[in-house]
């Protein structure tokens, strides 16, 4: 080997050694540690760089992650609450008609037992006459169950109407606010006992007229109005109403009135059908002993 290459090559060594000294900080060589210093540095802060960007990134994706997997978290949370919602409503729904329910079977119940002279049965209403709800309702009760024309109607503990057709496992009901339902009705007071026919108004505010009273009777408001039984159809005392007002008919020989029915005929879902009762007593006019028959 000649003396020039041997020289090179301990010239490299020499400058090897002495650069891995200085970059181990074990050495102060100025001009080497510049030399050094201006290779090694700018790596160096590419590498930093490079790392906080690295670092950067992996905290934005796992930022990212984390709002996608708390977005899916949310997501599930109010499907959950969507459905506990819904069933909750459902629920309300379900309690608030048992409920009501309910409380017409009580009302029908405490009519039943205050009225023992009274045979009566039971029906659920399966359907209304849409073309006047003021009109006539269908129940599930019929021949079957022994139902006649003309018997009485409860509901809410008083008269809703009576059965206007019969057929086989079910009847129509009309009103007490049809026009073509008569019921004669009569005051609930010792001081009057004034008598007249009850009958729908033709109106959509679902008030009842009371014709036909002497011009003479004693009508008030607020006085209660129940069946009079005269007709023979029908038990007497059978709530009816209460008197809005009083007033003479458009002749001004007799009086009328305008009664507010006391059953809920908008919200009729059960009601009693009175099959049988001991009629009022007639006195025969003629009869001058005035004994009854």
């Amino acid at each position: 080997m000649s003396k020039r290459k041997l020289l090179c090559i301990l010239f490299a060594l020499i400058m090897i050694a002495m650069i891995a000294l200085a970059v181990a900080g074990r050495s102060r060589f100025p001009v080497v540690n510049k030399a050094v210093a201006a290779i090694v540095l700018p790596v160096e802060n590419a590498i930093n760089y490079l790392g906080r960007v690295g670092d950067v990134a992996g905290d934005g994706m796992r930022s990212l992650r984390s709002y996608w997997r708390a977005l899916t978290v949310l997501q599930s949370e109010n499907e959950q609450l969507k459905k506990d919602n819904d069933e909750l409503r459902y629920a309300n729904l379900a309690t608030a008609a048992i409920y009501a329910e309910n409380h017409q079977l009580r009302e029908l119940l405490a009519y039943k037992e205050t009225h023992e002279d009274q045979i009566t049965v039971a029906a659920r209403v399966i359907a209304r006459n849409f073309g006047d709800l003021h009109e006539s309702l269908y129940i599930n009760a019929g021949e079957n169950k022994g139902l006649r024309r003309e018997m009485a109607v409860i509901s809410n503990g008083a008269l809703a109407g009576v059965i206007d057709e019969v057929y086989g496992g079910y009847a129509k009901v009309l009103l007490i606010t049809s026009p073509r339902c008569r019921i004669g009705g009569r005051v609930l007071r010792a001081s009057s006992r004034a008598v007249g026919i009850t009958t729908g108004n033709g109106s959509i505010d679902g008030m009842l007229l009371m014709e036909h009273i002497f011009r003479e009777a004693s009508i008030m408001k607020d006085d209660i109005i129940v069946t009079s039984g005269f007709g023979g159809n029908h038990p007497d005392n059978i709530l009816i109403g209460k008197v809005i007002s009083a007033r003479l008919d458009s002749v001004g020989l007799l009086q009328e009135a305008v009664i507010a029915p006391s059953a809920n005929i908008d919200n009729i879902e059960q009601v009693l059908i009175v099959t049988g009762f001991t009629p009022v007593e007639k006195i025969d006019i003629n009869d001058c002993g005035g004994q009854a028959k």
